[in-house]
């Protein structure tokens, strides 16, 4: 597992990747799933720790307990707090806030990270980022998946 920490500002990333949330359908919770599950994805292929931070006061009902998902940890702010007020906590008490990474398209935001130590960058760049690991874990999957079916077909050919 890499040492980089990705702190992503979810509903910021939502509303910035419309393409997520047309597949998602209008549904926040669907979005919030979608989103996870290629935050996964990416953080399967690159290596990377990745905690998704939503808005407490955004969800109707606030989950009681978000089923863990391997690999992105997803955390809910408390009643009164914003995910922006979650992740400068999360940055302030790093050991190493320069390892921390974080995903927003709030420039306010943005600006107060990076005066903790940290880098961010806009959830539109991001999402490029995905979208490339999304395409190289796709390539080695293909990969890893042809030599095994050509030696069934040269199995079933004998």
């Amino acid at each position: 597992m890499s040492e980089r920490w990705i702190l992503v500002d979810g509903y910021s990333v939502l509303h910035a990747w419309p393409r997520l949330r047309k597949l998602a359908g209008r549904a926040l919770e669907h979005q919030r799933d979608a989103l996870v599950r290629v935050l996964r994805q990416y953080a399967d292929q690159s290596g990377c720790r990745v905690t998704v931070v939503f808005d407490g006061y955004a969800a109707r009902r606030k989950p009681a307990g978000v089923a863990p998902v391997p690999g992105v940890e997803v955390v809910f702010s408390e009643t009164g707090k914003t995910a922006d007020d979650l992740i400068e906590r999360l940055v302030g008490q790093a050991e190493q806030p320069a390892r921390i990474l974080v995903v927003t398209s709030d420039n306010r935001e943005r600006s107060t990270v990076e005066s903790l130590g940290a880098q961010s960058v806009a959830a539109e760049v991001f999402e490029g980022d995905v979208e490339s690991a999304l395409r190289e874990l796709e390539r080695e999957i293909r990969h890893h998946s042809r030599p095994r079916r050509l030696g069934m077909v040269r199995r079933h050919l004998e």
